[in-house]
């Protein structure tokens, strides 16, 4: 017998439970006296999230929300150090905790599997909204200061510099403002560079006294926590507080603008946005998703297709968006076109109805989104809360229709293209709220200076460092996760691990081991872009799809335990997929897989076209770049990685597509991978393990036993583009089976923590990370959005004189970061995908040695870690590698 339903809980009383079976939970809806709503999903899982939002529509483009949001977390009446955020992070075994500023709602959200840990900091959450100090000198360091010069710093006002470098967020701000005026999402809730100089901190005082309110309070929980300790908690943080009032929820927008036109100084790019209606049902709005897939979930896609036909890729912003009370459909083209041309050849391919097999591979994959409920390295209830939370803001329902079974609606419609026909035509061919958004290339306009009479603040006052919490020993809340039990086999030759794990789906994975990779490496960023688009890669996916499972090919690297220099480059086939139907997954690929063509049809002008893009991407994306390269420098193991992910990447896909070889060339690479005699194999599904192999043999079957082919050498001289924004630094460290490969990771994380402050302080980035990376033997530093890397710079290369004293809690602290950095959440199948990964390149006799080592490194082994971060006396070269460039 079930429990019975508590319908009040310290003053929240339930207003609405629904069952969600695809989770095996429910969702109850909750209200206390105050106004403040509860939204709890139980759900039989370890991992729970817990959110406090509030609704927080932008009055104007100065950032109220925005800067809000960094200031509550900077000091409040139980917790009062400046640092009040990064010092509570240091104490919690969680394996997520930030804040994050939506068009129109503000979410402070934290996920972890230690209940403790998380029911304190929705705690320490609460006293952040409500009590926040709001100090001058917070408010200079995060949102805008001028400096010596008279220019402008400030940690958001160098975030919004970075994230509007990406002409997606300048198509994002304009979309909202076009289709909907007069509305807050005509505003940039981030705030602007040109208009966050009008901002004072008595602006953000009131703004805060008007939306912090528990009237406008909505709490999000998933998982297994105890519900009356949630509402015990949050209960006592609203006592004795003000009621206020709730913000109103968006009212509907009927009309917009017809055109809207943005610069950027480096992409032009048309793009043509539908504001859907209102007042769409359960059903309506889930076909609204299947037809967004069918239209653009692939790179053959219709509207894919229409791009090209008008001369370039598909524009960024394109797709179906629900971060607006009216979903917006958008489709453009990354060039400056005729907006009547665009138009016309929009409304054209939208007019003709969908074919039965294009419809099919887009509702079976919304169905395996629906059904795949598991943490791919990101808790599942964070991605839920922003779902969740998003309805509910935007005054809908705030039912998780995926979860509640309802899909199976559209697999029940007699005629589910002739529905989404009839959809497509109602909210979008039919629909006159549309408007025309251009990007054309033209300089940004000249950073604003210091208000007249404005003096240089510098804040010299300490930072205070915020109290340990009370907590329990690290041993009594870090537990080594159970060893996946591993079963070893062969198919058809090939050596297959497997693992049976509980689901409804299955995945597994075919790899090719390449330690010496020569010419194939300089061809494998044509060929991993252009499979997809080739014609094997669209049959697979609309034959996959409609199967319920997804595929994909990628490249990875692996370092050597004993010496991380040796790297060995993998690549591997990917397929997840509803279990009942993987049969017939296998089989389509393996009667696909070597007799279709894998290049498409121009080739070198998609590769010209993709390198074209990637750097257009710099700015936003010079921090991992910078951190590539640098780690480069110093262990020449990551130069396969560069070529794979960083700038020698663009330079091979430039010199691939000018290749007079290219398509046979690729052909022959594609044979050279992907002959049986030199694969291996994971599968995992909820069947004996001793089983899953076999699920392979249609698919293995249909691969020769060897491959063959050779390919040219590929000369692409290096361009190494300027990474503007970021500084980086690297140290070479000591290999994954060292006694002090624990210790460095310990180090990384005491670094993160003493370098945060300084890095800020002195520059002003937005953000700093110091990382250790074991198995690599490399700890790296970088900053993002940094208005001054080389400043930066120098704080990186004085880290050691930067480290604190490692006293206990200090010690502590950083021993628990490295438990989380080394312990990161994963599902069941993540686990013994990674077993497997382990047991093929050796590492498993090391790694409980290497976790157990976390736990009780000492000062003393921190100490001599922090030796390697010292350069050896002259002449001897330096061994750190350092990229700054502003």
């Amino acid at each position: 017998m079930s429990a019975p339903v508590v319908t009040d809980l310290h003053g929240f009383r339930l207003e609405r439970l629904r069952p969600l079976p695809v989770l095996g939970g429910s969702l109850g809806e909750y209200r206390h006296a105050s106004g403040a709503r509860l939204l709890h999903v139980a759900a039989p899982d370890e991992s729970s999230t817990l959110s406090v939002s509030f609704r927080t529509p932008p009055v104007s483009d100065a950032g109220h929300p925005h800067v809000l949001e960094h200031l509550v977390l900077m000091g409040s009446r139980r917790f009062p150090a400046r640092d009040a955020f990064q010092a509570w992070q240091r104490w919690q075994l969680l394996d997520y905790l930030n804040a994050s500023t939506t068009r129109d709602w503000t979410a402070f959200t934290a996920s972890g599997t230690v209940p403790g840990d998380l029911l304190g900091t929705l705690e320490f959450l609460l006293d952040a909204a409500f009590h926040p100090l709001l100090e001058d000198a917070a408010f200079r360091q995060e949102a805008w200061r001028a400096l010596p010069d008279g220019s402008l710093g400030g940690v958001i006002l160098n975030e919004m510099r970075g994230a509007l470098a990406h002409p997606a967020r300048r198509l994002r701000e304009a979309t909202g403002a076009a289709l909907f005026p007069d509305s807050a999402y005509a505003w940039a809730s981030g705030g602007t560079p040109q208009a966050l100089p009008d901002l004072g901190v008595q602006d953000v005082r009131d703004y805060h006294a008007r939306y912090y309110v528990p009237a406008n309070l909505t709490v999000f929980a998933y998982g297994s926590l105890p519900l009356p300790e949630i509402t015990r908690r949050v209960a006592s943080a609203l006592r004795d507080l003000p009621t206020g009032e709730a913000a109103p929820a968006p009212r509907p927008v009927t009309g917009g603008l017809p055109e809207l036109t943005v610069t950027h100084p480096r992409s032009a790019q048309t793009l043509l946005a539908w504001a859907l209606p209102a007042g769409l049902s359960p059903l309506e709005v889930q076909g609204l998703n299947v037809l967004g897939l069918a239209l653009l979930g692939h790179p053959d896609a219709p509207l894919h297709r229409v791009a090209r036909s008008l001369g370039g890729a598909l524009a960024d912003g394109s797709g179906l968006h629900a971060d607006t009370a009216q979903p917006v459909l958008a489709a453009g083209v990354a060039a400056d076109v005729n907006a009547g041309a665009l138009l016309g050849a929009l409304l054209e391919t939208l007019s003709v109805p969908l074919g039965e097999a294009e419809v099919r591979s887009a509702l079976g994959r919304y169905t395996l989104s629906a059904l795949d409920t598991q943490h791919h390295g990101f808790p599942y209830g964070v991605g839920l809360s922003f779902d969740v939370l998003g309805a509910a803001h935007h005054g809908h329902d705030p039912l998780p229709h995926t979860l509640s079974g309802t899909v199976q609606a559209l697999h029940d419609l007699p005629d589910l293209p002739g529905f989404l026909a009839d959809l497509a035509r109602r909210c979008v061919t039919g629909n006159p709220h549309r408007s025309v958004i251009r990007l054309r290339v033209a300089p940004d306009l000249e950073a604003r200076r210091a208000p007249a009479g404005a003096a240089p603040a510098e804040d010299r006052t300490p930072v205070p460092a915020g109290p340990a919490p009370v907590r329990a020993a690290l041993r009594d809340r870090v537990s080594l996760p159970p060893t996946p039990a591993l079963h070893v086999g062969e198919v058809l030759g090939v050596p297959a691990y497997s693992a049976r794990v509980p689901g409804a789906l299955t995945q597994f994975s075919l790899t090719r081991d390449l330690p010496t990779p020569g010419a194939r490496l300089d061809w494998l960023p044509a060929y991993l872009h252009l499979l997809p688009r080739s014609p094997l890669g669209q049959a697979l996916t609309r034959e996959v799809q409609a199967l319920g499972a997804t595929w994909s090919v990628n490249a990875d690297t692996t370092h050597d335990p004993l010496d991380p220099a040796r790297v060995t480059l993998s690549v591997t086939l990917n397929v997840r997929g509803l279990s009942a139907r993987m049969p017939g997954v296998t089989a389509a690929l393996g009667r696909a897989w070597m007799s279709l063509d894998p290049v498409p049809p121009g080739a070198a002008a998609l590769l010209r076209e993709r390198a074209a893009c990637l750097r257009t991407l710099l700015p936003s994306q010079a921090a991992p770049l910078g951190m590539l390269r640098a780690a480069r420098a110093v262990n020449p193991g990551f130069a396969v990685r560069d070529a794979c992910d960083g700038t020698t990447s663009f330079d091979l896909l430039d010199a691939a597509a000018a290749h007079p070889a290219l398509q046979e060339t690729l052909r022959a690479l594609h044979a050279a991978l992907w002959g049986r005699a030199d694969l291996r194999a994971v599968v995992v599904a909820d069947a004996p393990a001793g089983t899953l192999g076999g699920a392979l043999r249609p698919l293995l079957s249909g691969l020769p036993l060897t491959a063959s082919g050779t390919l040219p050498a590929l000369n692409a001289p290096a361009s190494c583009p300027d990474l503007p924004g970021a500084a980086a630094l690297a140290w070479p460290t000591v290999p994954f089976t060292h006694p002090d490969a624990a210790a460095v990771t310990v180090l990384g994380r005491a670094l993160q923590d003493a370098l945060h402050g300084p890095v800020r302080a002195q520059g002003g980035a937005y953000a700093v990370t110091v990382r250790a990376l074991p198995e690599a033997g490399v700890l790296l530093a970088v900053s993002a959005r940094d208005p001054q890397p080389e400043r930066t710079l120098d704080v990186f290369r004085a880290a050691a004189r930067h480290l604190p004293d490692l006293d206990g809690d200090t010690l502590e602290a950083a021993r628990l970061g490295a438990a989380r950095q080394a312990l990161p959440l994963r599902s069941h199948a993540m686990q013994a995908r990674q077993a497997a990964l382990d047991a093929h390149f050796g590492f498993s006799p090391h790694r409980a040695a290497f976790l157990r080592a976390l736990l009780s490194v000492t000062a003393d082994d921190v100490t001599r870690a922090a030796a390697l971060l010292t350069p050896p006396s002259p002449p001897a070269p330096v061994p750190a590698a350092t990229l700054g460039v502003s």
